[in-house]
């Protein structure tokens, strides 16, 4: 479980995220696609839940550190969700830091893919 926690919990936050109206629209309307609108009603449930699930995937590059930059742009990425929700209160930073925890983990599983050389 622990190799995966990065990425579990990165996919895990956008999910949520996207289940939030309120929070994340631009998100909310990719959740809508797919169904996640029923959701609405838990909305300050989520929105914790994808703060939480931030700080687990976070957690996770940072008990795994197999790259150092990866690791790097987790924690900014980390930095840039929590800044833009509660410091700068821009959705920009926010999504791009969202963006940036679900790049980290989605680079860290194609380089561990078999057959691929890691290299840090």
């Amino acid at each position: 479980m622990k190799p995966h926690l990065d990425k579990f919990s990165s996919v895990g936050a956008v999910i949520a995220a996207a289940a939030c109206p309120v929070c994340f629209p631009k998100l909310a309307l990719l959740g809508a696609f797919f169904g996640l609108g029923g959701l609405a009603a838990y909305e300050s449930q989520l929105f914790i839940a994808a703060q939480a699930l931030a700080l687990l995937a976070t957690a996770g590059h940072v008990i795994a550190h197999r790259s150092k930059w990866l690791l790097g742009l987790a924690l900014a990425g980390a930095i840039g969700f929590f800044a833009g929700l509660y410091a700068a209160d821009s959705e920009l930073i926010a999504y791009g830091g969202l963006a940036a925890l679900v790049a980290a983990s989605a680079i860290d599983l194609w380089r561990r893919l078999p057959g691929r050389q890691s290299r840090s």
